[in-house]
C-alpha cells in the first residue's frame, strides 16, 4: 500500500465522517481538562516567545485549571501539569476562539488515516470502503471520541498503529509506515497513560514477531526497528518536552497522581492511608494525616485537594511514592481491588453513552480572553442512537471477526494482537 491519492482521499472521507458530532451539536466535547490543556499550551508558547523575543511574548492564560509553567514560575514551584505535547497541540489547533475545532479535525485526520489504511490492507472490495467508514462513524463511539478535546482517541490509535506495523510491514510502503509511526509516537507523548499501553503493545508485537520468525522465516532486521520505533520516539518526545518545560529529563513529568486518586476513590487507598498514616512517612500522609478526600475530583483538584494543599516538593514525593502506596493498598485489600476491577470492567462494557459528561458543557472566553467551561444542554437523540447502534455493531463484529479469524490467515495476527 502506497502513500498515494487513493489513501489520501479515503483519509479525508473518513475524517469528514468522523467529524459529524461537531456538526450535529455545534461544538466538540469538553471536560475541565480541555480548557486546562489549552491554557497550558498558551503558557508554553508564551514562555518560548519570551525567550526568543521578549517584547512580543504572548500574555499567558490564567484561571482555574491552568497548567503551571516555567514562564511564570520556576520548575521547582510547579505542583502539577498535564502533557506538554498535547497542551501545545491544543493551543496550536485551538481555533476558533479556543474552542479547539481544529484540534478535533487533527484527531479525525489521524483516526481517518489509520482507519483507511486498515481497510485498504484487509478489505476484500475497495469500492465499498466508504460504506464501512460510514458504519464505523455512526455505529461506534469513534466519531464522538475523535471529537473530544482531550487525547483519549490516541490510546486506540497507538494500539492499532503498532499492530499494523507488526503484521503488515511488508505490505506497507515506507511512507505509510512513517505516517503510522508518527501518529503512534504523538499519541504516546500526548498522555502519560499511553506510555505503558505502548510498552505493553510493543512487547506483544515483539512476541508475535519472535513467534513468526520461529514458525516461518527470520524477520527482517528493519521490521524490528520499525515496531519499536513508536515507543522509542514517543518516549523520547516525552522526555524532551518534560526537560524543556520542567528542567529535568523524565517520562512522567509533573503529572497528577491519577492512579492513587482512583485507588482512594474506590476505597482501598483511602482505607489504607487513614488506617496507617499515623506511622507511615509518605508525603500524602503529611498532607492528609487523618482524613483523605473520597472522590477523584476532590482528591486532586478540590478546594481541599492536593493541588491546593500540597507543596511542590510534596507533590514530587507523592508522584514518586504513588506506585508504592497503591501496591500497599492493593495488598491490604486484595479482594476489594479485584471486585472493583471486575465491576468497573463490566460497567464500562455495558454502561456507556457517547457524549455523556462531555457534551453538557461548552467553552466560552471570559473578559480576559481565557477559556472557561459553562454548562450547556444537548439533544440526546444522537447519543442514544449511537449507543444502541454500537451495541448492535459490536455484537455483529464479534461474530464476523471470529469467523474471519478462523477463515482468513492474513488478518489473524492483527486480530490476535489487538484483542490480546
Amino acid at each position: 500500500m502506497e502513500l498515494d491519492a487513493r489513501l489520501a482521499l479515503l483519509t479525508l472521507v473518513a475524517a469528514s465522517l468522523f467529524l459529524w458530532p461537531i456538526l450535529a451539536y455545534g461544538r466538540p466535547g469538553y471536560i475541565q481538562d480541555s480548557a486546562a490543556y489549552y491554557k497550558g499550551g498558551h503558557m508554553a508558547v508564551a514562555y518560548v516567545l519570551d525567550k526568543v523575543e521578549p517584547a512580543r511574548a504572548v500574555p499567558p492564560a490564567a484561571g482555574p485549571g491552568a497548567s503551571p509553567h516555567p514562564a511564570g514560575a520556576g520548575a521547582a514551584e510547579i505542583r502539577g501539569a498535564r502533557s506538554v505535547a498535547y497542551s501545545l497541540a491544543a493551543f496550536i489547533f485551538g481555533a476558533p476562539n479556543a474552542k479547539m475545532w481544529l484540534l478535533c479535525a487533527f484527531q479525525a485526520l489521524a483516526t481517518g488515516f489509520l482507519g483507511a489504511a486498515t481497510l485498504l490492507l484487509f478489505a476484500n472490495q475497495e469500492r465499498k470502503l466508504w460504506r464501512k467508514l460510514a458504519v464505523l462513524a455512526v455505529a461506534s463511539p469513534v466519531a464522538f471520541v475523535a471529537c473530544l478535546a482531550i487525547p483519549d482517541i490516541f490510546a486506540g490509535l497507538v494500539v492499532l498503529a503498532i499492530a499494523l506495523v507488526a503484521v503488515t510491514y511488508e505490505r506497507m510502503s515506507a511512507g505509510v509506515r512513517t505516517v503510522t509511526i508518527l501518529i503512534a509516537a504523538a499519541g504516546i507523548a500526548f498522555h502519560a497513560s499511553h506510555l505503558p499501553i505502548a510498552l505493553a503493545m510493543t512487547l506483544a508485537a515483539i512476541g508475535w514477531l519472535a513467534f513468526d520468525a520461529w514458525r516461518r522465516a527470520p524477520v527482517p532486521r528493519q521490521q524490528w526497528a520499525w515496531v519499536i520505533a513508536p515507543f522509542v520516539l514517543g518516549a523520547a518526545a516525552t522526555v524532551a518536552s518534560n526537560f524543556v518545560a520542567f528542567g529535568g529529563a523524565s517520562l512522567t513529568g509533573k503529572r497528577y497522581p491519577l492512579t492513587l486518586a482512583r485507588s482512594v476513590a474506590e476505597g482501598p487507598g483511602k482505607w489504607y492511608l487513614e488506617k496507617n498514616c499515623d506511622h507511615l512517612k509518605y508525603a500524602i500522609c503529611e498532607v492528609y494525616p487523618h482524613s483523605v478526600p473520597s472522590s477523584i475530583n476532590e482528591f486532586l483538584w478540590g478546594s481541599n485537594g492536593i493541588k491546593e494543599r500540597a507543596t511542590p516538593e510534596q507533590m514530587d514525593r507523592i508522584r514518586a511514592e504513588e506506585s508504592e502506596v497503591v501496591l500497599a493498598a492493593t495488598r491490604a485489600y486484595p479482594l476489594v481491588e479485584l471486585n472493583r476491577f471486575a465491576l468497573n470492567f463490566a460497567r464500562q462494557l455495558v454502561r456507556f453513552e457517547p457524549g455523556a459528561a462531555v457534551l453538557d458543557s461548552r467553552i466560552v472566553l471570559d473578559p480576559q480572553g481565557t477559556p472557561q467551561l459553562e454548562p450547556a444542554s444537548y439533544d440526546r437523540f444522537w447519543t442514544t442512537l449511537v449507543h444502541w447502534l454500537t451495541i448492535i455493531s459490536v455484537s455483529i463484529s464479534v461474530l464476523v471477526l471470529f469467523r474471519r479469524f478462523l477463515a482468513d490467515g492474513s488478518s489473524r495476527p492483527l486480530i490476535w494482537l489487538i484483542v490480546v
